[in-house]
């Protein structure tokens, strides 16, 4: 039996100042994985520790082993962009530098992909400090973007049938190349955060589907890697990917609410956050918006490649794997949405 080349792709950006051990025992993990026939990407955003002078030292005489060095930061979208361009394989495997994997969770993931059906997929995503819990069974997002991983710090043993997803985690995940072909990679302007929600919104456009796959384990230390980044820069990111990943994916039909909520739903978000005496964190959020209106065109162009050259099927049809807004709108201007959802779980 062949088995089709994987392509594993570990991002790094000072690994061994904020991981230690931990990035060693990833590799590690990967390298001894149970499927034979995989390489290890390892892509460097230009780390200012000794990362790359370390994993040369400690694995660079592997041979399933590639080291990319690039020049500077590119960030998580583009920083596996490069990655996958210099990929071999069949498949991309994304994993995190801060996971640990199970022997078996490659193999697992290859069967559940084989499916003429599904684009992505994504591990059991556990707590390496707790793996009777998990970090995240697969997400998904409202009819405005918002996204929620499903299953975050419940038993994993609740989640243990597989099922269709909105989006796959990046810590473990992975593609069909031949799908990102016709979906394109992930977006570079995002750098940080949405970037596989976007992705994954392309993929179920593009008439493919994103599962998860509980066989297939991955074990996730949990935002070790992006605890350098100040919370101003985190805020920024997140509200300026929402926004742009709503241009970019929404039909002109549903376009216009889903922007209008998101917009009221930040500038209320702008308030509050004054009102607490966190004006940084307002100052982010405006930054954000001002962003996605200086930077209109260049959005509309990627809107007009994912609508002409992406799309296959219907808003509607994408909107059976999003999540109804929980609490309803106008309410959802107001409320707590993650209190209604834990509510709702």
């Amino acid at each position: 039996m062949q088995h089709p080349i994987v392509s594993v792709i570990i991002l790094n950006y000072n690994g061994r100042r904020t991981l230690g051990k931990i990035l060693d025992n990833c590799l590690q993990s990967v390298l001894e994985t149970d499927y034979p026939a995989f390489e290890v990407i390892f892509v460097d955003n230009a780390s200012t520790d000794d990362s790359v002078k370390h994993i040369q030292h400690v694995f660079g005489q592997n041979q399933k082993m590639r080291i990319i060095i690039n020049a500077k930061n590119y960030g998580f979208a583009e920083g596996n962009n490069i990655g996958i361009r210099n990929s071999k394989g069949k498949y991309i495997a994304l994993l995190n530098s801060d996971t640990k994997v199970h022997p078996n969770w490659l193999k697992e993931l290859v069967n559940a992909i084989d499916s003429e059906k599904i684009g992505a997929v994504q591990s059991k995503l556990l707590r390496m400090d707790a793996p009777d819990f998990l970090d995240c069974a697969g997400g998904f997002v409202d009819y405005y973007g918002y996204h929620f991983e499903r299953g975050h710090g419940e038993k994993a043993s609740n989640y243990d049938q597989s099922s269709e997803v909105f989006y796959a985690k990046g810590a473990g995940m992975l593609l069909k190349k031949d799908v990102l072909r016709k979906t394109g990679l992930f977006d570079a302007d995002t750098f940080l955060y949405f970037d596989e929600v976007d992705l994954c919104w392309r993929i179920w456009l593009s008439g493919y589907k994103v599962a998860y796959v509980p066989k297939s384990i991955v074990y996730h230390a949990l935002a070790s890697t992006t605890s350098e980044l100040q919370a101003k820069m985190r805020v920024y990111f997140y509200t300026r990917n929402h926004l742009m990943m709503l241009l970019k994916n929404y039909s002109l039909a549903n376009l216009f609410k889903a922007v209008v909520v998101s917009i009221l739903f930040e500038t209320r978000n702008i308030f509050l956050f004054l009102a607490r005496k966190k004006p940084q964190v307002s100052a982010a959020k405006i930054q954000a918006l001002l962003w996605n209106l200086f930077n209109f065109d260049r959005i509309w162009q990627k809107r007009g490649f994912v609508q002409k050259y992406v799309r296959t099927i219907s808003d509607q049809e994408v909107r059976k794997i999003m999540m109804a807004p929980c609490p309803p709108f106008p309410l959802y201007l107001v409320f707590s949405r993650y209190r209604f959802l834990k509510r709702r779980k």
